[in-house]
């Protein structure tokens, strides 16, 4: 059996508070310390302190320098001649003077040093990297001690999207399945162990002064599972995982518990593509919390350090249904009126801190910090290159989001195309430098989509806008030129050179044009091809050239036909042969009718 706080508890209570390193005089009376340790959550206390009377109107404490804002403060305590224990380490973050009938009091609000993680809003990005390196690196930049368990999914590029220090820390180790702990200006991050050794035993009758635990099966569920979607194999894919119980607290078996709610299962999707995140890990995370959930509470003791959270306490006297072994969640010890007692709350709530959003899907799927709207971003490569695409995705563009992060979030992001099918789709993809405008799928950071480019400043347009907003163009890099003219319906395709296909309703032409000048010309009264040289018509079979309704006129300085086998030439009428001058017919037999 564990030890008990009956152990270390004989003699009369001793309060040492230390400010600056240095405990307070014995003169100055500690009226009470009250001091909360949760998982997820940053330690506080609260330490009042008797200041001054009204018949002098005179607060010392208050207006002294030893107890500003910013200052180190300790809480210690102990029973008797026994050690002193050490409740709470931290700074002064507020000062507050309270005067009643009965005299001043001022009351420190003390925080742990991880409160610098909180409150102010951040934008960051981190480069090919693991959940747990991030973490730490959110950690020690803080000036605080990490000490992160290693998470199993691999490098990716995140992004810490407005929101605090502490909120992205709280996220990542939800999805990776861990709870944080703060002490002392370290935080711990891993996995809860409800299996571990008792770190203390409480018994009713002895040292328990009050109890009250319960099982809840109303958030219960059996299987988690979460679906992401693969572009490669343009399919989803799902994992699960079913939650375990691990402790030994109560004779509830989990499966029992949950078969009051029906098995139910937790679903949750991820635009992420299979591989970029640990969907399993993200599966059994979120199942593991129901098991911590099914039976909570609270018991207050006497007053003693045994235990903390992450520990487990055993309870004994208090029957089967609620003895056994419970998973310590929180720790609050009281001082006051010359008595210490300790409470400890028992087991975590089913869901994560980011599903509480009432009616509103949260965000991102609670698995990253939910980036809303649209973003402007620039090209930075079309091409991977340098091998820094973690879905080694051909079809996904590198993007710098200058908004996003101090140091602007450089991440790879799908392309939308009015038509993108297997081997068939329009393909314009932007240049290098160009400025896009960017979504993100379901809010998430991880999954950036570039929905089209944007023209403005140095990136020109390739003609001004008119009031009646006729003329609709595509061109390219090199100056290729597509315009397409609502007003006069003329479509116009040209080259940089100057070569060009006029189709002109209009003018009820079309015309081909050469970087020469030669022409091609179809119109109602006919077709002309002009050439600035030599027009050659040659075929491997026959040429055929036939007027039905007109004649075929041949003009030219000299005129030569010349067959290899046989020449005909008649006339369905008359048919003529003439010179101006000479007319020469040669052959071996000449036959003239």
């Amino acid at each position: 059996m564990a030890a008990s706080p009956l152990d270390d508890s004989t003699g009369p209570l001793g309060i040492i508070v230390k400010v600056a390193g240095t405990a307070i005089a014995d003169e100055i009376a500690v009226l009470s310390a009250r001091t909360t340790h949760d998982l997820n959550r940053v330690p506080q206390a609260i330490v009042t302190l008797a200041d001054g009377s009204v018949a002098t109107n005179e607060f010392p404490l208050t207006d002294g320098a030893d107890y500003k804002p910013g200052t180190e403060i300790e809480v210690q305590a102990h029973f008797g001649d026994g050690a002193s224990q050490t409740l709470f380490k931290g700074i002064i973050t507020a000062t507050r003077l309270r005067v009643t009938g009965g005299g001043g009091q001022l009351e420190l609000t003390c925080r742990d040093k991880a409160i610098t993680l909180t409150e102010i809003r951040k934008t960051t990005s981190f480069v090919q990297s693991k959940d747990s390196d991030a973490m730490s690196k959110i950690i020690g930049d803080a000036g605080l001690s990490a000490d992160v368990a290693a998470t199993m999914a691999d490098p990716a590029d995140l992004v810490q999207y407005d929101v605090s220090d502490w909120d992205f820390l709280r996220l990542l180790a939800d999805r990776n399945g861990h709870a944080l702990l703060v002490d002392d200006g370290k935080v711990t991050s891993k996995e809860p162990d409800p299996s571990v050794g008792a770190a203390m035993t409480l018994t009713l009758g002895m040292d328990i002064l009050e109890i009250d635990t319960q099982v809840n099966t109303a958030s219960l569920f059996k299987e988690s599972s979460v679906t992401g979607w693969d572009p490669a194999a343009q399919a989803t894919v799902s994992e699960t995982a079913q939650g375990v119980d691990k402790g030994s607290w109560g004779n509830s078996s989990f499966s029992d518990l949950t078969g009051v709610t029906s098995d139910r299962t937790h679903s949750a999707t991820t635009p992420y593509a299979a591989g970029q995140v640990s969907m399993p890990d993200i599966a059994k995370a979120r199942a593991a919390r129901p098991p911590l959930a099914a039976m909570s509470g609270t018991c207050r003791y006497i007053g003693s350090t045994l235990a903390n959270p992450g520990d487990t306490i055993e309870l004994t006297g208090v029957g089967n249904r609620m003895g056994g072994t419970a998973f310590v969640s929180g720790i609050n010890h009281d001082l006051s009126a010359g008595k210490w007692t300790t409470t400890a709350r028992f087991g975590l709530p089913a869901g994560w801190r980011a599903d509480s959003f009432g009616l509103a899907t949260p965000g991102a799927g609670a698995m990253a910090s939910p980036v809303h709207g649209l973003h402007v971003a620039t090209v930075l490569a079309i091409v991977d290159s340098s091998g820094t695409n973690p879905m080694q995705d051909d079809a996904m563009i590198q993007i710098s989001l200058p908004l996003i992060g101090a140091e602007p979030a450089e991440l790879w992001a799908r392309y939308a195309q009015p038509y993108a099918s297997d081997g068939a789709g329009i393909q314009f993809l932007p240049e290098i430098g160009d400025e896009v405008i960017v979504g993100f799928l379901s809010a998430d950071p991880g999954a950036p989509v570039i929905l089209g480019s944007l023209h403005g400043g140095s990136l020109t347009r390739t003609n001004e806008a008119t009031e009646k907003n006729e003329l609709k163009t595509i061109t390219t890099k090199s100056g290729i030129h597509l315009t397409f003219d609502d007003d006069k319906e003329i479509l116009t395709a040209e080259t940089p050179a100057g070569q060009s296909i006029v189709i002109d309703d209009d003018g009820s032409t079309i015309t081909v044009t050469d970087v020469t000048g030669n022409t091609i010309t179809m119109s109602d009264s006919g077709i002309v091809m002009d050439s600035q040289g030599t027009i050659d018509i040659t075929a491997v079979q026959d040429i055929n050239i036939e007027s039905s309704g007109g004649d075929v006129n041949l003009t030219g300085l000299n005129i030569a036909a010349d067959a290899s086998v046989e020449f005909t030439g008649s006339g369905g009428a008359t048919a003529t042969l003439s010179g101006g001058g000479q007319a020469v017919v040669e052959g071996a037999m000449v036959m003239i009718n």
